[in-house]
């Protein structure tokens, strides 16, 4: 069993399109040069400023999911809640670019302490192709100039990629979005003894040595350490391609700090961990908005490589859907959302045994500045 990689801690993922197109690109800091501006003006929405922000979400929401099959985008109240109250490591910073009173496009930079950035670009669908998402570029590498010099992003579409390369990026990883039809999982779970097939395709396989704890909300004090360990493991393990790869040490305390956050933002975590012979061997976690319920974010799946190919991933996803069971907030939902990468043979068929189908493909590029 390999690890997966899932939209984004608390995030996720969004996309670009072409030169013109920009549907949404989700930079993590690359090299764009400086363009000449098209009668369009950009403005940095301050942070406090909630009406700007919910216009400029409003746009990148629309912008991002036009086109594509339930596609997640970050609640308002979860934004709002992120500029207002930002990580002591990372710098928010929305544009909104606008034809006169006409709002058409904008950005996302997240600027993380030695990481690369992340940023998106949006312009709204009936006005692509008009050079704006290349005017919103060059204002995002003058902002970018002399804070980072590794840019990544993702995107959706084959536009999408060719603008990002466009601006000096490179491909540097791919992986399948899937999405799970919810209602009709849990509707099987809650029969599965009742119909010998959904019992066997929701059965949790689980080996003799190991136990699973599963919990809602903030990780029990005796698993943190085991918890942070995994995590780490994470960091080291997950696919990444040719994208560069950042390290977190993450300890007790930060996992108290991500809780703490990820709960003022309304997310509910349900969160499962396996031990075999009490070892930790593997974790994964879901996450539920309280605001916009109707997309159910699936994180991390971790198995570490010792225990792999005994079914403990199996138990693990299948052990932490079924809490969903006694949330009221997933009673709303209509999906569960995960990204696979294409080379995770064994998580990909674990996904579509489960009932995962393929809904987009996400490629993410990196490039990096010359300040030269």
């Amino acid at each position: 069993m390999t690890p997966i990689r899932r939209p984004d801690r608390g995030r996720t993922s969004r996309h670009r399109q072409d030169e013109d197109t920009a549907g949404i690109l989700e930079i993590h800091v690359g090299p764009w040069s400086t363009r000449v501006m098209v009668d369009v003006q950009i403005t940095r929405i301050e942070p406090d400023d909630v009406a700007g922000l919910s216009r400029w979400h409003a746009l990148m929401r629309e912008a991002y999911t036009a086109d594509r099959t339930a596609a997640w985008w970050q609640s308002l109240e979860s934004t709002l809640t992120q500029f207002a109250h930002p990580r002591s490591d990372k710098q928010d910073i929305a544009l909104l670019a606008h034809l006169g009173e006409e709002c058409i496009g904008g950005a996302e930079i997240n600027i993380v302490t030695d990481a690369p950035a992340d940023v998106e670009v949006g312009v709204l669908p009936t006005h692509r192709r008009r050079g704006h998402g290349t005017s919103i570029a060059g204002v995002v590498e003058d902002l970018l100039r002399g804070q980072t010099e590794i840019v990544q992003t993702e995107t959706y579409c084959r536009e999408g990629v060719a603008f990002a390369e466009a601006q000096g990026l490179s491909i540097g990883n791919q992986e399948d979005r899937l999405l799970l039809d919810l209602p009709t999982y849990l509707r099987d779970d809650a029969n599965r003894y009742k119909s010998p097939d959904a019992k066997s395709r929701l059965s949790t396989a689980p080996d003799p040595a190991m136990s699973i704890t599963s919990w809602i909300g903030g990780c029990p004090d005796e698993a943190v350490e085991d918890w942070a360990r995994l995590r780490r493991q994470m960091d080291e393990d997950v696919p990444v391609g040719d994208l560069t790869r950042t390290l977190k040490h993450v300890g007790a305390s930060a996992i108290r700090t991500h809780e703490e956050r990820m709960a003022d933002q309304g997310w509910i975590l349900v969160s499962s961990i396996a031990h075999v012979n009490d070892v930790p061997a593997g974790y994964t976690e879901i996450m539920v908005s309280g605001h916009e319920p109707d997309i159910i974010i699936q994180e991390d799946t971790l198995v570490e490589r010792a225990y792999r190919g005994r079914g403990i991933g199996r138990g693990l996803k299948v052990a932490n859907m079924r809490q969903l069971h006694g949330i009221p907030d997933a009673a709303q939902a209509s999906w569960i959302q995960t990204y696979t990468a294409k080379n995770n043979g064994p998580m990909y068929a674990l996904n579509q045994d489960l009932g995962y189908f393929t809904a987009d493909t996400m490629t993410a590029l990196e490039g990096r500045f010359d300040y030269s």
